[in-house]
């Protein structure tokens, strides 16, 4: 039976740290999790890892340390602690698995650490209350769903190293008015910012594809240019962005999918004899020679 040492009583809570039992491979799981009895808790050495899902529902837990003993963070660690509002990590943490705080409603802030690359598949997903949040220049991939449905979110500066925004990774954020896109992204992918709060966005010259409903229904973009690298414009790109006034093509896309954007409202700027021209004539969009 595991055995913790309890820590003296504050004013608020008590905390437990969990540091008792040398366990195979240092592991903290869901056996560990469950044993907590207290609102906070602190995971310290023998432990080096917190296995998947090892506090997957737990709703009494509203804050985490992580010493630096720790180094991994397994798939859907803390999915569902519905009450977590804060959590430290450590400094040495190198992995953050998918899902891992999956429907932490609460959580608010986070600091990932510098070792960590990759953010992986609905990390965040459903964190509603995230609004103070840094991503730093060392991560190269942001996966499908990684930040969906954070409403609070209002700002983000994607970091260099990234080349994709993969599927929904922004899908839902309703508050998000202001992104960065770094200076090499290649593809912004299917449902990317769908239904964002996005007030305007620069692309940036090195974008080779947007991909189909990338930044459908977001309803209060007013004005966009498609920088002269865009090859591929999948459908619906811009579709149900009833303020839309304004699209400026600075490239000729290969490939323009279907109803790319609300026909009432928008006038699209381009080049004459152009493939976007011919585009805008089939269907019926308004437009302005460059």
């Amino acid at each position: 039976m595991e055995e913790y040492s309890k820590a003296v009583e504050t004013r608020q809570t008590q905390v437990w740290h969990v540091n008792q039992r040398v366990k195979q491979e240092g592991l903290f799981d869901c056996s560990d999790a469950k044993s907590i009895k207290n609102k906070q808790m602190e995971v310290t050495e023998p432990f080096r890892e917190i296995g998947t899902g090892a506090f997957k529902g737990i709703t009494k837990v509203r804050r985490v340390v992580l010493s630096n003993s720790v180094k991994i963070i397994g798939n859907e660690a803390f999915r569902g602690c519905t009450m977590l509002n804060r959590i430290e990590l450590s400094k040495q943490i190198w992995r953050i698995g998918k899902g891992a705080f999956y429907d932490c409603l609460r959580l608010r802030t986070i600091d990932i650490p510098w070792r960590v690359r990759r953010i992986e598949e609905k990390t965040f997903k459903k964190c509603r209350s995230l609004n103070d949040l840094v991503l730093h220049d060392n991560i190269e991939y942001i996966g499908e769903s990684a930040f969906l449905e954070c409403e609070a979110l209002a700002g983000i500066s994607i970091p260099e190293k990234v080349e994709a925004i993969n599927f929904r990774a922004f899908c839902g954020c309703k508050n998000l008015q202001a992104v960065k896109l770094p200076m090499n992204l290649k593809s912004i992918g299917r449902e990317a910012f769908y239904n964002c709060g996005l007030l305007s966005i620069e692309l940036n010259d090195q974008l080779e594809s947007i991909e189909e409903s990338a930044f459908l229904k977001c309803k209060v973009l007013e004005e966009i240019e498609i920088p002269k690298s865009v090859k591929h414009i999948g459908k619906w790109a811009f579709h149900g962005c009833p303020k839309l006034v304004k699209v400026t093509f600075r490239s000729d896309p290969e490939y323009l999918g279907e109803w790319l954007f609300n026909r009432k409202s928008v006038r699209i700027f381009c080049k004459k004899g152009s493939r976007v021209d011919q585009y805008c004539q089939n269907y019926d969009y308004q437009t302005e020679y460059l």
